[in-house]
């Protein structure tokens, strides 16, 4: 497999990696896996650029899947609500069931937050001449028109007897003007390094406000928490429309993971402490002290968690400015290469 992933380029993949389509030279290669969470058998379908004769994008309805989670959120939120209003002491057995059901619905939420930020669904299909095959890994229209007008140009290409880029080939068979191609293809969109800004000084203000146990430093994390959120969202819905490097994306949904899974903990870990002590509930000071109190009220352990947290945040968008570095410095030279193929290929030929 590592060959194979050596010698093509993956273009999608679903939700488990179970099957997947990619690029190789002159030909696309789909495979198709079966089995839950890995694949237990996985079949390869080849198909030429050269004899695909169309790919067909439809949209479908993505109601029953929203309604889905939807209905999973409010099914948590309501059993949270009557444990709440059942349970005059906060028991051991009631404190699991709350962790759980609120575990549920923020995995609920998530759900729901991904299948809105992914954008329309859609099926798509392979045509050839013999054959018309499902892509299963094609299933969200705006990711999926990125990669049909990537196939549809190589496709026209290798059928008009043009080589990809203009370029010639090697001794290999690899064409000179492809690796450039594709690197132009991309773009980072203007929320993507804003969102690893915000999320550098969230990690480093979370950090400041465990260690100094500030309100003042607690009410700047929070509200660095509600601009992440937005930040992440807008950021993500930009890069699902425009195509942008497979790297940075990732790094967003990282990022998501982690603003997740400090909200769940925190909100967990609110409810436990506002129920033990009434007074956390007053007024708009009461819950920024529960929070500026997590190492005594939380203990070692959840204060860990939380460093953990931030930290994880601060080292993942670093990462990211890394990424948009790099990439920067790839699409300034596959642009330049391509100005100067297009000067070249505009010159008056001397007799």
């Amino acid at each position: 497999m590592s060959a194979f992933s050596d010698n093509h380029q993956r273009l999608a993949r679903d939700l488990f990696g179970l099957s997947s389509l990619w690029l190789g030279e002159g030909h696309l290669v789909y495979v198709k896996g079966t089995g839950f969470l890995v694949p237990f058998t996985e079949e390869y379908k080849r198909f030429r650029l050269s004899e695909i004769q169309a790919v067909n994008v439809a949209r479908t309805s993505r109601i029953g899947f929203s309604l889905l989670y939807l209905f999973g959120l409010l099914l948590a939120s309501l059993v949270v609500t009557l444990l709440l209003l059942l349970s005059e002491t906060m028991r051991p057995i009631t404190v699991v069931a709350l962790s759980f059901c609120f575990a549920m619905g923020l995995v609920s939420l998530a759900l729901l937050v991904r299948h809105l930020i992914l954008g329309p669904t859609c099926v798509c299909d392979i045509q050839t001449r013999l054959s018309r095959e499902r892509i299963r890994p094609l299933n969200r229209y705006h990711r999926t028109l990125e990669t049909v007008n990537r196939i549809d140009r190589l496709v026209r290409e290798s059928q008009a007897g043009v080589l990809v880029g203009g370029g010639t080939r090697d001794s290999s068979g690899r064409t000179g003007g492809e690796p450039a191609r594709a690197v132009e293809f991309f773009q980072i969109p203007a929320a993507v390094p804003v969102t690893y800004g915000i999320f550098c000084v969230l990690g480093l203000a979370g950090l400041a406000g465990l260690l100094l146990e500030s309100l003042v430093l607690t009410s700047v994390v929070l509200l660095f928490i509600l601009a992440a959120s937005l930040a992440v969202t807008l950021a993500l819905i930009s890069v699902v429309r425009k195509p942008t490097p497979e790297s940075l994306r990732a790094v967003l949904w990282l990022l998501l993971g982690f603003h997740f899974l400090t909200m769940g903990i925190g909100m967990v870990y609110y409810l436990v402490v506002a129920t033990r002590e009434p007074s956390y509930t007053l007024g708009f000071t009461g819950p920024l002290e529960a929070f500026t109190a997590i190492a005594s009220e939380g203990g070692m352990a959840l204060y860990g968690v939380f460093v953990g947290l931030f930290l994880g945040m601060m080292a993942t968008a670093g990462a990211g400015w890394v990424l948009i570095g790099s990439w920067r410095r790839k699409i300034r030279m596959a642009n330049g290469l391509a100005a100067s193929q297009k000067t070249i290929g505009e010159a008056p030929v001397a007799e």
